[in-house]
């Protein structure tokens, strides 16, 4: 998965919460966090090339702040980067050397919402978060769960159970739709959700939601449109208990003059933290593909991905995890998917 999650809480914590702060002062603070991580993959994965297995170790760095202006608003920014190993054919990180991974301004109007302003996901993504759970696979059909794009327009509202969010993408070339990179002219999405308290066993919380981004109109680019549609269900928490998350996504891409690719699934995921600092996750996932001709009304037949994904995490101290992880074959239809992947990390988070 682009898919740096351990559990969503780990991530959280790995980007905010374990971050040192170094000043605090006059209703200011500033604080820095990262991470190094090493992670051992089978060659299924092709890091060290076709069918080769390899260690890759990369790094994470970022930088926040805070400032209150009154009693009912403070501003903040906040940025993050990816860093690779330096070595020019590493695929760590997204395959660069160091790229941005979130970088934005924004102001927190309390029980009124935040908004912010930079590289960052659209209000899609809080919908398709409940499955993005895994370290490196999973998610074969939330193929946007790693589409931080910059120009982005965000506000939050998460307050008594309620959750709304909506988002504007201004122009901007080699964007990531999808996971590809592609010239966007605008875009936007919108979702809303709640959340029951203290359901049985933890919150149980209802998401929706649905993005849009249009492609630049000029005869260099052949990406016309995407559309995005998920509905997700939680119950528990990953940080400690019984977790149980389901994800719809259904998503279509148009390129003209005449082709267009669709994509609908779902994935399952289920999972248990244990008080002492383990957990195990797993889950099931199913894709289905489709090609059309927009102008002969041609479907192509579908092509299904089957795949279940196994996690295991020990949390050995705050700062420091191991686990291990595997993906099997449930009987694709894809030759590419048929191969059981398998990687084992750690990593220390400052």
């Amino acid at each position: 998965m682009k898919k740096s999650l351990l559990a969503l809480a780990v991530a959280f914590a790995a980007t905010n919460a374990s971050a040192v702060t170094v000043y605090d002062k006059d209703n200011t603070s500033f604080a820095v966090g990262g991470r190094v991580q090493s992670v051992v993959y089978n060659g299924a994965y092709d890091k060290a090339g076709d069918h080769d297995a390899g260690l890759v170790n990369s790094a994470r760095l970022n930088l926040s702040g805070n400032t209150k202006i009154n009693d009912y608003v403070s501003v903040f920014a906040f940025s993050e980067w990816n860093m690779a190993d330096g070595n020019k054919e590493d695929k760590a990180a997204t395959g660069d050397k160091i790229n941005t991974r979130d970088q934005y301004v924004g102001a927190d109007f309390g029980s009124f919402g935040k908004v912010l302003a930079g590289k960052a996901f659209d209000a899609l993504y809080a919908v398709q978060a409940a499955t993005d759970v895994f370290e490196d696979t999973a998610c074969i059909d939330n193929a946007t769960a790693a589409d931080r794009r910059t120009g982005m327009f965000r506000y939050v509202y998460d307050n008594n159970g309620f959750f709304a969010s909506a988002s504007y993408n201004t122009a901007s070339d080699e964007a990531l739709v999808a996971g590809d990179k592609l010239d966007v002219e605008q875009g936007y999405a919108a979702s809303a959700g709640y959340t029951f308290d203290n359901v049985v066993f933890g919150p149980l919380a209802f998401k929706g939601g649905y993005s849009y981004v249009e492609g630049q109109d000029d005869k260099f680019n052949n990406f016309k449109d995407f559309e995005n549609t998920a509905f997700s269900v939680t119950w528990g928490s990953l940080d400690s208990g019984l977790y149980l998350a389901a994800l719809y996504n259904a998503h279509n891409t148009t390129y003209v003059p005449q082709f267009k690719e669709c994509t609908k699934g779902y994935e399952l995921v289920a999972g248990y933290a244990f008080d002492f600092g383990l957990t195990v996750l797993t889950g099931y996932e199913v894709s289905d593909t489709k090609y059309k001709d927009i102008n002969s009304g041609w479907v192509s037949p579908s092509t299904l991905v089957r795949r279940v994904p196994v996690l295991v995490n020990y949390q050995v101290a705050p700062s420091f995890n191991i686990w291990t992880e595997a993906e099997f074959d449930a009987n694709s239809d894809s030759y590419e998917d048929r191969g059981t992947k398998f990687s084992a990390g750690a990593r220390y988070t400052f």
